[in-house]
């Protein structure tokens, strides 16, 4: 029922991002009746094809299944191409590529959609907050994780630096070399 939903949400969305583009609908028009699956995990969107190169809901078995890694979707509030940097495609790779086309090229217009709403100024204002807190939410994980990584790296050395696992490394395959160079000349050693 949650994926049906979600397929409703995504298809009133998309087929409102598709009227603004003719190029898009054109583009889309001659794969009529084929299904796509989009598994952005929790969401499962099953969409299909209509004759006019828009979106309906659809049940079936897809021709595509596009698999988009979730660790992107936050992202899309600042860059909605993110979305689409990490996927797996698999079946219809003619109807794969004109629908990844599709979608990488429709530009989302948050402001102009939350305008109808709230009028222009404010959704100018709200979604670029939005955009602002979503940036500094990234900045302040990325600052997180190297803060927790230099805690555990040097002050409570609970993990080994790159560099000094690199090292590490290099010695152990120097230390293998000059062993089996011993065990070489002990070996000739013995013949002789």
């Amino acid at each position: 029922m949650i994926d049906q939903l979600a397929s409703g949400a995504a298809v009133a969305l998309l087929n409102r991002l598709l009227a603004r583009e003719t190029w898009a609908r054109d583009k889309l028009a001659p794969y009529a009746g084929r299904i796509a699956r989009i598994e952005a995990l929790p969401f499962v969107l099953s969409l299909a094809v209509a004759a006019g190169g828009t979106f309906t809901a659809a049940q079936g078995e897809p021709n595509v299944t596009v698999t988009v890694d979730g660790v992107s979707l936050p992202q899309a509030l600042v860059d909605p191409q993110a979305v689409l940097r990490n996927v797996r495609l698999a079946g219809d790779a003619e109807f794969a590529q004109a629908l990844s086309q599709v979608l990488q090229n429709l530009r989302p217009e948050p402001e102009e959609e939350l305008a109808r709403f709230v009028g222009d100024a404010a959704a100018v204002r709200i979604v670029g907050f939005l955009r602002a807190a979503l940036t500094q939410a990234q900045d302040n994980a990325e600052r997180l994780a190297r803060t927790a990584a230099d805690y555990f790296v040097a002050e409570n050395p609970m993990l080994a630096a790159r560099g000094e696992v690199e090292d590490f490394s290099r010695e152990v395959a120097r230390l293998r070399d000059d062993v089996e160079r011993l065990a070489k000349r002990i070996e000739l050693l013995e013949r002789s």
